[in-house]
């Protein structure tokens, strides 16, 4: 009898527990089945939610884009080789009528002052012309439009009228916050089409030196593959919160269409500018008065030099701010006002950003010592001045050379003269008409010096200074003679 409880026992028990595992079992498939339809049905949710993100923005933004002409009335001249011609069947004097030539473009409302909106563009939109009309997206034209300075340095121009329409204003972002691979849209009327959109991302930040037929001189670039063509010229390019991030302004292509390359100046430096223009009607830049290059990091070990980026000055330019503040030829400027210089550029864009009279702070290192120097800035020449030959054109050479490193020198006037550069010399930037000045820590006065410093460094396995100079500029540069 206990025998038969016992077995009973069990068997319930059993029962309850494969009871429990089944039951877990369905619990579990259960959810994985909740969980794989939720699976299924979050990338169609996300991609709605994108796309709904991508129209408000456009809603949003595209009453604040307008499109710019501007019209030039410019009469062209008859060529001497045609005079006759003319003369004979219009008589003399004979000119041509007035043609009107127009440039359209694109810009953005900035900034309302009661009934006054400001609206940011391109320089180059605007530069020709003495007529501009604006169209809002609405089509309303408006042409008694103002020019309130522009700034061909930075390619960017502010324009101005009048409405009693409440007109919408866009917000101006951080670019300095802007990273790759974030989320770009530009705005504009590529080929005259107004408010056209085009969506892409942030390719790379801080493009400089790139070479474009209406500059600009200051370039500091963000890159986007967001199309962008002429007409966008001067639009918005907008981030994911619908913030203005940057001014479309010019395309790097072979065929004059969108190649995925495109450039906006980045707001923050637009501001600036926009709101001196606003405030003076002109662009006062500070100035240091000196000429600087990149620190690479072989030129920052040959210097003994162990920080990242930097500026090296290559010439100080007599009586300006930085002169009458010490700095000297072959100094690195490490930071301003606490901030790392990341490049000359770097360093020109932050010190052109500032008005003359502003006291600036450097971070210089000289002498295998770091020094700090305040200087009082000076006001940026309209043109800046070449620097002297170094080097009269008539002189005394000797006919003696000597050559190291790809680069073959004479002595001419108690000078060492490049006559020929090739393999690491012309690699690393030594040119004919180059005047050596310094290798490693010798003095180059003569071909005697240029051996010695052959001879002390030519099996060094680390990088050594050389300095040269051109036109009254020096430059420095870095090379490791055993690799050559």
């Amino acid at each position: 009898m206990k025998k038969k409880l016992l077995i009973v026992s069990i068997l319930v028990l059993s029962g309850i527990a494969i009871g429990m595992v089944i039951s877990s079992n369905l619990n579990i498939f259960n959810k994985a089945v909740a969980q794989t339809n939720q699976t299924e049905q979050t990338p169609q949710k996300t991609l709605s939610d994108i796309q709904e993100g991508f129209t408000q923005i456009a809603q949003m933004a595209i009453p604040s884009v307008v499109n710019i002409s501007a019209t030039n009335q410019k009469k062209i001249k008859s060529s001497g080789e045609f005079k006759e011609f003319f003369k004979k069947f219009f008589g003399e004097p004979f000119e041509f009528p007035e043609i009107p030539r127009s440039s359209l473009g694109s810009g953005f409302i900035f900034r309302k002052d009661g009934n006054t909106y400001y609206v940011m563009t391109n320089h180059h939109v605007i530069k020709d012309g003495d007529q501009i009309k604006i169209t809002l997206s609405d089509g309303t034209t408006i042409d008694n439009v103002k020019i309130v300075g522009s700034d061909p340095k930075t390619d960017i121009a502010v324009l101005k009228f009048e409405s009693k329409k409440d007109l919408p204003v866009l917000k101006l972002g951080n670019s300095d916050e802007v990273k790759v691979g974030q989320w770009a849209i530009a705005i504009g009327s590529p080929f005259g089409l107004s408010s056209t959109v085009t969506v892409g991302i942030i390719s790379s930040v801080h493009r400089k030196n790139i070479a474009l037929p209406e500059g600009p001189d200051y370039q500091d670039f963000l890159q986007t593959d967001a199309a962008i063509n002429p007409g966008n010229s001067g639009g918005p390019l907008l981030n994911i919160k619908g913030e203005v991030i940057g001014v479309n302004t010019a395309i790097a292509t072979p065929t004059g269409a969108f190649a995925g390359i495109g450039f906006a100046v980045p707001i923050n430096l637009a501001k600036n500018i926009a709101e001196q223009l606003i405030s003076k009607g002109k662009i006062e830049r500070g100035y240091l008065g000196i000429r600087i290059q990149d620190l690479t990091p072989e030129l920052a070990q040959a210097m003994g030099l162990k920080e990242e980026g930097g500026a090296v000055v290559n010439q100080v330019i007599k009586g300006e701010a930085a002169d009458k503040a010490g700095i000297k030829e072959g100094d690195v400027i490490i930071e301003v006002d606490g901030k790392k210089v990341k490049d000359a550029n770097d360093l020109r864009l932050y010190i052109g950003s500032l008005p003359p009279g502003r006291e600036v702070q450097l971070k210089i290192y000289r002498d295998k010592k770091f020094l700090t120097l305040k200087v009082k800035l000076g006001k940026m020449p309209e043109q800046l001045s070449q620097a002297p030959s170094s080097i009269e054109e008539e002189s005394q050479e000797s006919s003696k050379t000597s050559s190291w490193l790809g680069m073959t020198v004479i002595e001419r006037d108690n000078n060492v003269v490049v006559v020929s550069s090739k393999d690491k010399a012309f690699e690393m930037g030594i040119r004919e008409g180059d005047v050596i000045r310094k290798i490693g820590d010798i003095k180059i006065n003569s071909l005697n010096d240029f051996e010695n410093a052959k001879r002390k460094y030519e099996k060094s396995d680390k990088p050594v200074l050389i300095v040269v100079e051109k036109d009254g500029v020096k430059r420095f540069l870095a090379i490791t003679p055993s690799s050559s």
